[in-house]
C-alpha cells in the first residue's frame, strides 16, 4: 500500500520556496533618461535629463475572484475541519509581497527578518501584506451583544473620528509616512471592511514574529492529466494560511459556521511595532480592516476529501428516479433516456424521448454507416408509448448548427470538396483527351503533364506544314450517361481525392470527442447525477457510461452535410475509428503525466480506437472544493488507461472524464497545490508529528501551544527546530506542516457496485 501511495504520487513533485518577490513592487517610480555627446576636437554636448514618473499598480482594497486559484475548507463545505488551518491559494506566485505592511521597498521595510542565525525557529524572509482572519458564528454575532461583534460591511477609510482604528495609509503622498495612495485611488471611497472590536483582533492576529510564516509558495507539475482549470503561472501557487483552527461545536451541537476573511494589513505598521498600547493609546475601541475575499464553511460531519470520496453515488448514467415511477417509464428510464418537453414543427407541445451521447449500458454500433440526409429522417418511433426519440435527430441537427456556426471549419470543408471536384474533372478530361490520341502521347496527357502543354506539343508536331497530316483523332462519346460513368469510375480512385485539410480533421476530431457540444445535450435532466434517499436529493455522485457511437455517427454527419461529399460515409467511418483524433491530445502522451508506474516515456495516441470508449460523470464537492483533482483509471484487465480522451470541468461540480477503453478502478489523488495544513490532537494537547528529509512522517511529535484556537507559528518553528528538523523559514515550515495527500480508489464492478479504499 505504501508502495502504491508513492508510485502515483510520483508525478505530483511539490516543491516549497520561502517567498516570491515581485521584481517591482507596487509604489512610484521615475524613469531618468541622459544623454550626451562627444564629438572629436569639440566639447562635450549636453542635453539635459528627462525625468518620468510612472505607477506600478498592485491589488489593494479589491481582489479579482480570478486571482483566486483555490480555497480550503472548501467554501460552504461542512466536514472535520477542526484541527485544519484555513488557507487561500493564488494563481500568481508574488501576490502576498507585491506591497510591504508599511509601505517600504523590500530592502528597507521593517517587515523583512534576516536574523535566522540568533536562535532556533527564528525566521528570514519577508512578511506578506495580507492575512487570514477566522471568526466563529458566536463571534460574527457578538453572542447578543452588538458592541463585541465582527461586523463587515462597505465602508471607508477615512477616520471615522469615532472608536474605529483605520489603516494609516498616506493619502498626502509624504515620504517616509507610511504606504502611499496612487493618485488614482482614494480613501473617501467605500470599501468591503470588517469592524474587530480590538480585544478580540488581538487575540486573532498574528504576532509580528508570525508574519514571515503566513506566506509561501507551492511549484508542482502542471499537465492535461488534471481537470481544465485557470492556472495562470505555470504551476507556481502563492499560498497564505491562517494561524487559527476553526471552532469546533460543543458537545450535542449540530455544527459551527466559521467565517475566514482575507484582510490587508497595510497601514497597520504601527501596531505591530507596539502592539501592546498602539491602538488604545489613540482612543480606539475596534479596528477596521480591508477585505479582500471570505468565504464560510461548517464543523460538523460532513464531507472532507475522503468523506466526498466515500459518499459517492456509483451507479450508470441514467435518470435516478423515485420509487413510486410508472413502470412503464422506468425500463426507459433505465436505458439512459429521459421524457422532455417537445414543440413540434407546428408548434403542438407534447414530449419526447431523449438519450445523449452517454449510455448507460453497452448498446453495439450499428454495422453499416449511416448518412442521413435531413433530422427528420433520423426520427424514432416508439410504438408502445406513442412518443417520438428525438436522440439521433437532436445529435444530427447539432453537428449542422455547430458547422455552420464555426467559418473556419465550414470555409475548409467547403474548399476539400470543390478541390476534389476540380481534380476529378481534369482526370476525366486526360483520360477523353487521351483516348483521342495515339497511345503514347495519351500515356503523357494522363501522366503529370498538363492537358495545354501536351495538346500543344502534339499540334505543332503533327498539324503542321511539314507533317504528311497522317493522324486523325479518334471519336469519344458526349453522352451524359458515359461522362458521368467516366467521373463516377474516377472519383473511386483512392489517388483522387486530395488530402483532407487540417482544419478539417481537426474539428471532426474534437467534435469525436464531443467538444463544443452543450452541457444540456450531455446531461438532459437534473436528475441524472444525484443520490436520492427518499424524499431528498444529494449531488454527490458518479455515473458511468459507454460511448454510444451511433450518436457520434449523427452528429458527425450532420455536420457534414452542410456540404454534401461523395466521399461522407468513408469519412464518417475514419471518424469512428478515432483517426482524426485532435493534436491537442498530444498534451497527454507523457506517462508521467497519467500513469503513476510511468518513466516519463512518450506515449503515442492510437492510430485508431478498437473496444469501448467509456468515462463517468463526477458531482461532487470534490470538483468544487479541490480544483486541479487527479484521476487515474484501471481497465478491466487491471492496466493503467493510457489514452484519457478528455478530462474537463463542465460546472463548478461537474468534471467530465473519457477514456479509450474500458474503466474498472479509479483512483482520486487530492491535489498537492492545495494539500492543506493539519495538526493533531492526542487527546491533551495540540502535536505536530515531523517529517524526514525525504519527506515521510516519523515518530517525533512537538507539542504545539494553541490558545483560543491561535497557533503560535513561530513559537511552532522554534519547537520544530529543537526537535532537530532545520525550520528557518516559510519553506520548510510549510513542509512540516504539510498534511498527507489523500488517495483514494474506487474499484466498479459491472453490477455497478462500488468496492474502494483509502491508500
Amino acid at each position: 500500500m505504501a508502495t502504491d501511495q508513492k508510485i502515483l504520487q510520483h508525478p505530483e513533485q511539490l516543491v516549497f520556496i520561502d517567498e516570491c518577490l515581485p521584481q517591482l513592487m507596487a509604489g512610484e517610480y521615475s524613469i531618468t533618461a541622459d544623454l550626451n555627446v562627444e564629438a572629436e576636437g569639440a566639447d562635450k554636448a549636453g542635453f539635459g535629463k528627462a525625468v518620468k514618473n510612472v505607477w506600478v499598480g498592485a491589488p489593494r482594497f479589491t481582489l479579482e475572484d480570478a486571482a483566486v486559484y483555490t480555497m480550503y475548507p472548501p467554501k460552504d463545505a461542512s466536514g472535520y475541519f477542526e484541527a485544519t488551518l484555513p488557507q487561500i491559494v493564488f494563481n500568481r506566485r508574488t501576490l502576498p509581497w507585491e506591497r510591504t505592511i508599511d509601505g517600504a521597498l523590500h530592502s528597507i521595510t521593517a517587515f523583512k527578518l534576516d536574523n535566522a542565525s540568533v536562535e532556533p525557529g527564528a525566521a528570514f524572509g519577508h512578511a506578506p501584506w495580507m492575512a487570514l482572519l477566522l471568526f466563529s458564528e458566536v463571534e460574527m454575532s457578538g453572542n447578543g451583544n452588538a458592541a463585541d461583534a465582527v461586523v463587515p460591511g462597505r465602508k471607508s477609510l477615512k477616520d471615522p473620528g469615532t472608536d474605529v482604528f483605520v489603516p494609516e495609509l498616506n493619502a498626502a503622498g509624504i515620504k517616509g509616512q507610511g504606504p502611499e495612495l496612487a493618485p488614482w485611488e482614494d480613501i473617501n471611497n467605500e470599501y468591503d471592511v470588517i469592524d474587530i472590536p480590538l480585544g478580540l483582533f488581538k487575540k486573532v492576529v498574528p504576532a509580528k514574529a508570525d508574519l514571515p510564516y503566513l506566506a509561501h509558495v507551492r511549484k508542482t507539475a502542471v499537465d492535461a492529466g488534471k481537470e481544465s482549470a485557470a492556472i495562470a503561472d505555470n504551476g507556481y501557487f502563492a499560498t497564505l494560511i491562517g494561524n487559527r483552527l476553526p471552532v469546533r461545536p460543543d458537545s450535542g451541537a449540530d455544527g459551527v459556521r466559521n467565517s475566514v476573511f482575507l484582510v490587508s494589513l497595510e497601514g497597520y505598521h504601527g501596531f505591530f511595532k507596539k502592539p501592546e498600547k498602539y491602538i488604545e493609546d489613540k482612543g480606539k475601541g475596534k479596528v477596521r480592516l480591508v477585505v479582500l475575499q471570505s468565504w464560510s464553511f461548517t464543523i460538523a460531519p460532513g464531507n472532507n476529501f475522503r468523506e466526498c470520496c466515500e459518499g459517492l453515488h456509483v451507479s450508470p448514467f441514467k435518470m435516478n428516479y423515485p420509487e413510486k415511477t410508472d413502470e412503464s417509464l422506468k425500463k426507459a428510464y433505465d436505458y439512459g433516456y429521459a421524457l422532455l418537453p417537445h414543440i413540434t414543427r407546428n408548434g403542438a407541445h407534447t414530449y419526447s424521448w431523449y438519450r445523449g451521447p452517454f449510455n448507460p449500458n453497452f448498446l453495439p454500433a450499428s454495422a453499416a454507416t449511416t448518412i442521413y440526409k435531413t433530422a427528420d429522417a433520423a426520427l424514432r418511433f416508439d410504438a408502445a408509448t406513442g412518443l417520438a426519440d428525438v436522440s439521433y435527430a437532436a445529435a444530427w441537427q447539432l453537428g449542422r448548427l455547430l458547422a455552420l456556426k464555426d467559418k473556419t471549419f465550414s470555409t475548409a470543408l467547403y474548399q476539400w470538396k470543390l478541390q476534389g471536384k476540380r481534380k476529378v474533372a481534369g482526370v476525366a478530361a486526360k483520360q477523353q483527351a487521351s483516348g483521342m490520341l495515339p497511345a503514347g502521347l495519351g500515356i503523357a496527357i494522363a501522366g503529370n503533364d498538363t492537358l495545354e502543354e501536351t495538346m500543344k506539343g502534339f499540334l505543332a508536331k503533327r498539324y503542321n506544314m511539314e507533317s504528311g497530316f497522317d493522324i486523325t483523332p479518334l471519336p469519344f462519346s458526349n453522352k451524359a450517361a458515359d461522362t458521368l460513368e467516366q467521373l463516377d469510375e474516377v472519383a473511386g480512385r483512392a489517388d483522387i481525392v486530395p488530402d483532407i485539410p487540417a482544419a478539417v480533421t481537426g474539428w471532426l476530431g474534437r467534435l469525436f470527442l464531443l467538444e463544443g457540444v452543450p452541457v444540456n445535450y450531455l446531461i438532459p435532466h437534473e436528475d441524472y447525477l444525484i443520490r436520492r434517499e427518499g424524499n431528498t436529493t444529494a449531488r454527490e455522485a458518479l455515473g458511468t457510461f459507454y460511448i454510444d457511437y451511433d450518436w457520434i455517427e449523427a452528429l458527425l454527419g450532420g455536420a457534414l452535410s452542410i456540404v454534401a461529399h461523395e466521399d461522407s460515409v468513408a469519412l464518417l467511418n475514419t471518424l469512428k475509428d478515432g483517426k482524426f483524433l485532435p493534436a491537442e491530445l498530444q498534451d497527454y502522451k507523457k506517462n508521467a503525466a497519467f500513469i503513476p508506474s510511468g518513466e516519463g516515456e512518450r506515449v503515442p495516441l492510437p492510430d485508431k480506437i478498437s473496444g469501448h470508449i467509456t468515462g463517468f460523470f463526477l458531482r461532487s464537492q470534490l470538483i468544487s472544493g479541490w480544483k486541479g483533482i487527479k484521476v487515474f483509471a484501471r481497465d478491466e484487465t487491471d492496466n493503467w488507461m493510457k489514452y484519457p480522451l478528455r478530462i474537463e470541468r463542465l460546472a463548478e461540480d461537474i468534471q467530465l472524464c473519457v477514456f479509450a477503453g474500458k474503466v474498472q478502478q479509479i483512483m482520486f489523488i487530492q491535489p498537492p497545490e492545495g494539500i492543506h495544513f493539519g495538526i493533531e490532537n492526542n487527546g491533551k494537547s495540540w502535536q505536530k508529528t515531523l517529517r524526514n528529509k525525504e519527506g515521510d512522517i516519523g515518530t517525533t511529535a512537538v507539542e504545539l501551544n494553541v490558545t483560543d484556537g491561535v497557533l503560535g507559528l513561530a513559537n511552532a518553528a522554534a519547537a520544530m527546530a529543537k526537535a532537530g528538523m532545520p525550520v528557518t523559514a516559510a519553506a520548510s515550515f510549510a513542509f512540516q506542516m504539510l498534511e498527507n495527500p489523500v488517495i483514494y480508489k474506487l474499484n466498479i464492478s459491472d453490477h455497478w457496485k462500488k468496492e474502494s479504499s483509502l491508500i
